[in-house]
């Protein structure tokens, strides 16, 4: 039975080769594209699964409720949080914290490497997956002198040599003592880091931490067997009041498996965020994948009355419904698969540009059952789905009527076929627009004006040499003729982390808990960025006279209920000690731009912070300037290596994943409508072989080439434009959705849906007008020779 299958698909596919190239092509290009989403989002959810105890592992977050009833979540605790929680939450088994993370100066002998790590307790190598394949996992970090690596930095650092026991140094200030390796850190950890400080070291050199409003650090838990999450999210919600009675904030528990793609939080809940994406992207695969088989469903019925007398034929030597719907159906599903021959080749080719794209690195796995069966289940399904309908209608024919050769009267279907192109231009027309709409987003936020100058900007860290000779580096980097500023800052400046409730002012409202997002610089650093100063001063470097003063933004102005007038000397008292605010800056974009802007306070430090912004002049060659800092670099910090962004970059990169989302969008559209016109195509082609006596009748009658070509444009362009007023109300409104989950956005322009309207259009006409006009051009008398 299969053999005989095998043997008619095969034949039919000869037979009718510009239909099956159509067919098979349009199911390639589906399932291709289908592949390619299916290893994005295996990819995207396998993110933090692999820990032995995921489904046991939660990340404290803090919900921060502002006077207005706002609430902000985050995940930034207090490092006494840590000690609360093991008194009060009995639920909880084990417990770790944390820092932010960074980037160090790793040095053995002569080796050294710029590399990034954390400071965490031991327990959290009891918590989460990251073997130690040599030393103690039970007691990972014994002491504050203890360093864990991974296998990748012992073998940069020592090669085959045993690294237990030997001695690092950190930054050129502390020597650490190996007490581990740990196998490297997998692609799909959120967490990436190659070495592992003690957490007890942190807390002792950043004393800022040891309060209740202070958030610089996380906390991960994990609950004993049989505890229940509800109840330890109850003794938590009141924790940080019990100990803190002016704080408004409250903490709750959030797997942490969950924290990459549900990162996005409302009104103190989970909203989504990167599932959001995960969903979109899955919803295109069905459609692409939808748009390929009304392909094969158009042109199948499109071409029945070609195997119509075959049915008849069957059905008068006793073949059943049943059994010629199995055969039509076997046919589709083998067509299917050999698509899918073509599509794991076509995969595998572009697998290098779609990693490029979408900054991964996935591959097809076929030792992964989960990647064989979901691509196997997903040709199944596309090969049932394209199959279904023809298979059904095929087998219906009545084998009395079409043998007698009636049976172009007795075919229906034409009224689907128009509907199912309406359908793939509708769609098409909605991921035109859509890409258009994220394109504009993109493009928007790339010119947003932030509040401050981004171009120009170099960025270096800095270090512990740097930190030394702080006035003289900068100093010898502002006589380079191509310097025309230079700034010292705390942190990345796109996404301020450091947040805290603890300034008081006067008029303060009572259990008032406001958050303020502070960021630590010198007094270069606002008028290297540019940033407007509305009031005041700015820091000053004399005798250090600005340390407990602050300069605040507008933002954080209008929350404290001062005004312009006023703001200037108002006493504002934080970890710094008591002092004055000196100067009001305008607003500028502190957050990402999905967030509004936040309140900010500027701390006066020539300490504390990673980075030099240096603005250049942008007319020297930039090879010529970066060898200048360097050199200036190296005099005071020969041991380090010199690295270097530029800050526009760093931004594009804070939005590298709506440039993904962008690219993508952009190739799937393409993809759509490419496999529309082929249904398109192959459908003009047909329409025009089945009207070919027809027309040569109407030329004999005198009907011009140019009107018959028109005719034949004109119906497909019909169903276009009634493509194009379904579609476009959809687009826009899926369109304003997106733009919704951003504060600051591009507007939807009507010239948006004029363009997809014209585009879709003319790549329509484009599509038919070589068959139509090759069946108005052909000579009448070889389609009415046998009339």
């Amino acid at each position: 039975m299969l053999k005989n299958y095998f043997t008619i698909t095969l034949r039919n596919l000869i037979r009718h080769r510009a239909y099956s190239i159509i067919n098979i092509f349009g199911l390639t290009v589906g399932l291709a594209t289908s592949i390619f989403i299916f290893l994005w989002v295996m990819d995207e959810i396998s993110f933090d699964k692999f820990h032995a105890n995921a489904g046991n592992i939660y990340r404290v977050m803090i919900n921060h409720t502002y006077p207005d009833g706002r609430i902000a979540t985050h995940g930034a605790t207090s490092a006494l949080l840590k000690g609360a929680i093991q008194t009060e939450v009995p639920e909880v088994d084990i417990i770790a914290q944390l820092d932010m993370g960074n980037e160090a100066l790793i040095k053995h002998d002569i080796n050294s490497f710029n590399e990034q790590g954390m400071y965490a307790d031991p327990e959290l190598f009891s918590i989460l997956s990251f073997p130690l394949v040599k030393g103690d996992h039970s007691n990972a970090l014994p002491d504050i002198s203890s360093i864990v690596i991974s296998e990748k930095l012992a073998g940069k650092l020592f090669g085959n040599d045993d690294p237990i026991g030997k001695s690092l140094q950190v930054n050129q200030s502390h020597e650490f003592k190996i007490t581990g390796v740990f196998a490297d850190v997998p692609k799909n950890s959120t967490l990436q880091f190659d070495f592992v400080l003690p957490f007890e070291l942190y807390a002792k050199e950043n004393p800022w931490t040891q309060h209740w409003r202070s958030g610089g650090t996380r906390t991960l838990i994990t609950l004993k067997p049989g505890a229940s999450l509800e109840n330890a999210n109850a003794k938590l919600a009141g924790l940080i009041k019990k100990n803190c009675e002016d704080c408004t904030a409250s903490a709750f528990l959030f797997q942490y498996a969950q924290s990459r793609l549900y990162s996005k939080f409302e009104n103190g809940k989970s909203a989504g965020g990167r599932i959001e994406q995960v969903k979109l992207f899955s919803v295109v695969a069905v459609i692409v994948l939808v748009m390929a088989c009304i392909n094969f469903m158009n042109l199948a019925t499109a071409r029945s009355a070609t195997r119509s007398r075959e049915v008849g034929v069957r059905k008068i030597i006793g073949a059943k419904q049943a059994g010629l719907i199995a055969h039509f159906m076997a046919e589709s599903v083998l067509m299917s698969f050999a698509a899918l021959l073509l599509a794991l080749a076509v995969v595998q080719l572009l697998l290098p540009f779609f990693n490029e794209i979408t900054d991964k690195s996935v591959q097809m796995d076929f030792s992964n059952p989960v990647f064989v069966a979901g691509t196997l289940a997903i040709t199944l399904i596309c090969g049932l789905l394209a199959g279904s309908y023809p298979a059904f209608f095929l087998s219906s024919f009545n084998p009395l009527v079409v043998l007698k050769g009636n049976a172009q009267t007795s075919l229906s279907g034409n009224g689907l076929r128009r509907a199912l192109v309406v359908v793939q231009f509708a769609t098409s027309i909605v991921l035109i627009a859509g890409s258009i709409i994220i394109y504009k987003q993109i493009t928007f936020i790339s010119h947003k004006n932030l509040g401050f100058e981004k171009e120009n900007v170099i960025v270096i860290d800095r270090n512990e040499d740097i930190g030394k000779n702080h006035t003289a580096f900068k100093n010898d980097l502002l006589q380079l003729s191509s310097v025309k500023n230079i700034g010292f800052g705390g942190s990345n400046v796109f996404t301020i982390p450091i947040t805290t409730t603890d300034p008081v002012w006067p008029g303060k409202p009572e259990n008032s808990s406001i958050n303020f997002k502070i960021f630590r610089c010198d007094e270069g650093f606002i008028p290297t960025m540019n940033i407007e100063l509305l009031a005041g001063r700015n820091f000053s470097d004399i005798d250090n006279r600005d340390t407990s003063n602050y300069i605040i933004n507008k933002k954080a102005m209008e929350v404290m209920g001062l005004s312009p007038e006023n703001v200037i000397g108002t006493d504002l008292e934080m970890w710094t000690g008591k002092g004055k605010i000196v100067g009001l800056t305008n607003d500028f974009h502190n957050d990402n731009l999905r967030e509004g802007i936040e309140p900010l306070i500027f701390l006066y430090s020539e300490n504390l912070g990673w980075h030099y912004f240096i603005r250049v002049d942008g007319r020297t060659p930039v090879n010529e300037t970066l060898a200048a800092i360097e050199s200036t670099f190296k005099k005071y910090s020969p041991d380090y290596p010199f690295e270097y962004s530029f800050l526009d970059e760093v931004f594009d990169r804070e939005y590298r994943t709506e440039a993904v989302i962008g690219r993508l969008s952009l190739s799937f559209t393409t993809v759509a409508v490419l496999i529309s016109c082929l249904g398109l195509f192959g459908l003009a082609s047909f329409a025009a072989e089945r009207r070919t006596k027809e027309l040569g009748i109407r030329k004999v009658m005198g009907a011009s080439a140019s009107n018959l070509a028109v005719m034949l444009c004109g119906d497909f362009t019909k169903l276009v434009a009634i493509g194009l007023l379904i579609g476009i109300p959809i687009a826009w409104y899926l369109g304003s959705d997106y733009l919704a989950g951003y504060a600051f956005h591009a507007k939807i322009s009507v010239w948006i849906f004029a363009l997809t309207a014209t585009g879709t259009l003319l790549i329509a006409l484009i599509t038919v007008a070589y068959q139509s006009i090759k069946a108005a051009l052909a000579n009448p008398v070889e389609s009415l020779r046998s009339e």
